[in-house]
């Protein structure tokens, strides 16, 4: 049986609803079972025979559908349809308002460390937000399995005698009320509340959908056994799998899948060696190295991973087949590699199709990988399927078989810095008529951080476009601050490192320096030496690069952000740093800046010698909100100067 993908409609899919209660879930071959999860073994037994004995006496006799203020019913099972075409015309023609809530004092008198903005389609709401006073579990019609697991496992982040931390309050509304967030303001020290919080709301959703299921296929037993006439249920998608969780490494996976385990309750857990086999390494890293690169690169830091999860009534199955999975977790690159390309003739992206909660975790570190593997899987998310995969179309929700399911899924990112690649995740993938919230931090800088006064030179540039920046940039490097840096290199008993963002910006300014080094031996001019290295640099080649520069031999060392992201060197005999960018990540700004006080220290430079110096354009305004900080940023991207120095 195949669906259209682009143009199946209601009356099209009206023929199919023959299909039987009990049909089973179509049998895939080993090749397509190997190519979209790491399914282990292909378990054919047909979904709801399975889990209609699996959860026979397990679903909570709470009333659930007459309960209007619970947020699963009013945005995914009793929908406004009337509402949601309304909104889903604003939305599709970018009528969105923005509301900006400025930071404001707690309780304690203290400055939210945050600002808010929230978006919704025209001036409609879909539904009302959940209160940020909600104190306890039943507020936010939790499952009752679900509620003591999360009390003994939240109970050392509960703050003023509550059951949540401050920052869970925060987060509360907009991620129960199942609109989209983007959390900027990640952190090491938040990151386990945070993942608790989005771990329950992946839960609940996952058994409030189950329950509603077997509930109805109940009643409707119920009724075969009376001889009564049959009503519309609906109340499931295309395909079982409801939740995706993008994660950066195996190492991330497998903390997730733990907060699963102690949160769901359950008492087994199938495949549970094979995973922390697979998932799980002791390896730990030098202390000599940064906090959060030990935090992000400890462990199992393959990025190539993905895995289906199964939830039944009291075990918790790993490596479940896609098609037979509630919750699937996996890497960019992981994900990326199931989906395949257009020219695979056995490609399958139909298990995307009934998503309906997306989490996206660590995505600052998501963009150090390759994004377009992220708007790869957003591109591919509930998409009609192809084939029926045994679905019920007469139990299909109706925003599902119009193809409307976009404008409700729920996508939360939880991200240490905001980047322009997450910026636009948010405005153009993110599209809950339910509303979109975004937190962006209120930054202080960290110009401070570097643990010595130095003088901190910001040169402006001027760029009237984001395509035309990188141009501009090349322009005033090679033109105006390159000239200045050769003569003060050439001057110099150290050298002069060029820290660069952008990988193609990097070959550019290698090829330029290249080709001025071979005119100047032409010309029998004295030139300069200089040394590049960058992320795909074998490790011989940097630690070659890495000598002639602390040697002096290589006056000027070329070195890329993503390098230093994943490596975390530290570089000796600079005497000058030049950004040819800012860093995304500030921490960077520091690390990097500190190589000069390490020359100093060495005796390799005086203090008085040593120096700073950065490029930026009006574009780069969240890069240097994050450095020079929120209350300086606006004067200097607005401003009419072109120099700007700090100490």
């Amino acid at each position: 049986m195949i669906l259209s993908r682009t143009a199946m409609t209601k009356k099209e899919f009206a023929a199919k609803k023959g299909n039987s209660v009990s049909q089973s879930v179509k049998k895939e071959t080993p090749e397509l079972s190997r190519s979209v999860g790491d399914a282990g073994h292909l378990d054919i037994k047909s979904e709801r025979e399975e889990d209609t004995s699996e959860f026979e006496h397990e679903v909570e006799e709470d009333d659930e559908e007459s309960d209007s203020s619970n947020p699963f019913q009013y945005h995914f099972a009793n929908t406004n349809e009337a509402l949601l075409k309304r909104m889903v015309n604003h939305a599709q023609s970018k009528e969105w308002t923005t509301e900006k809530l400025r930071p404001t004092a707690n309780a304690n008198g203290k400055t939210s460390k945050y600002s808010m903005s929230v978006q919704r389609p025209g001036s409609l709401k879909f539904h009302e937000e959940i209160k940020s006073s909600a104190a306890n579990l039943n507020d936010l019609k939790i499952k009752k399995r679900l509620v003591s697991p999360f009390l003994d496992v939240n109970k050392k982040h509960g703050s003023d005698g509550g059951i949540f931390s401050n920052l869970q309050k925060s987060l509360i509304p907009p991620i129960f009320s199942n609109e989209d967030l983007l959390f900027a303001p990640r952190s090491i020290s938040n990151a386990q509340e945070i993942q608790i919080i989005y771990s329950l709301h992946a839960l609940n959703h996952i058994f409030q959908t189950r329950d509603t299921v077997f509930k109805d296929n109940a009643r409707l037993s119920k009724l075969q056994r009376s001889d009564k006439n049959f009503f519309e249920l609906r109340d499931q998608g295309f395909t079982r799998p409801k939740v995706l969780v993008v994660l950066p490494t195996r190492n991330a996976c497998h903390h997730f899948v733990e907060t699963l385990i102690r949160l769901s309750g359950t008492s087994q857990q199938e495949n549970l060696k094979r995973f922390k086999t697979t998932y799980y390494s002791n390896t730990a890293l030098p202390k000599t190295k940064p906090e959060d690169f030990r935090q992000l690169f400890a462990g199992n830091n393959d990025d190539n991973f993905r895995i289906g999860l199964k939830f039944t009534r009291k075990t918790l199955k790993l490596f479940t087949e896609f098609y037979n999975s509630d919750l699937i977790v996996a890497s960019p690159l992981g994900l990326r590699l199931a989906i395949g390309d257009k020219t695979d003739k056995k490609r399958d992206v139909d298990f995307l199709s009934s998503i309906e909660v997306v989490i996206v975790d660590q995505t600052s570190a998501i963009t150090m990988q390759n994004w377009d593997h992220m708007l790869q899987i957003f591109t591919h998310l509930n998409l009609i399927p192809k084939d029926s995969h045994g679905c019920d179309f007469s139990r299909i929700r109706n925003w599902y078989l119009d193809g409307e399911s976009k404008y409700l899924r729920q996508t939360l990112v939880f991200a240490e810095f905001i980047t322009p690649e997450i910026n636009a995740l948010f405005s153009h993938q993110m599209h809950n008529i339910g509303g979109k919230v975004k937190f962006h931090p209120v930054y202080s800088g960290v110009l401070t951080d570097i643990g010595a006064k130095l003088d901190h030179v910001f040169m402006k540039f001027f760029s009237s476009s984001p395509q035309e920046d990188p141009e501009k940039r090349f322009k005033y490097f090679t033109t105006k601050a390159l000239p200045s840096l050769m003569r003060t290199t050439s001057a110099s008993s150290s050298g002069t490192l060029i820290f660069i963002p952008s990988y193609v910006d990097y070959v550019r300014i290698r090829n330029y320096l290249e080709q001025e080094h071979q005119i100047n031996k032409k010309l029998g001019a004295s030139g300069f030496s200089f040394a590049a290295i960058n992320e795909y640099s074998s490790v011989s080649d940097v630690t070659r690069a890495r000598a002639l520069f602390k040697d002096g031999q290589s006056k000027v060392l070329l070195y890329t952000e993503r390098l230093h992201h994943f490596r975390r060197y530290e570089i000796k005999g600079a005497e000058t740093i030049f950004m040819y960018g800012l860093p995304d990540n500030p921490t960077f700004y520091v690390e990097i800046v500190r190589f000069l006080l390490r020359s100093v220290s060495d005796g390799r430079a005086d203090k008085g010698a040593i120096s700073v110096k950065s490029m930026f354009s009006k574009w780069d305004a969240l890069k240097l909100e994050r450095i020079v900080g929120t209350s300086r940023v606006a004067k200097m991207c607005a401003g009419s100067g072109e120099v700007f120095e700090f100490s």
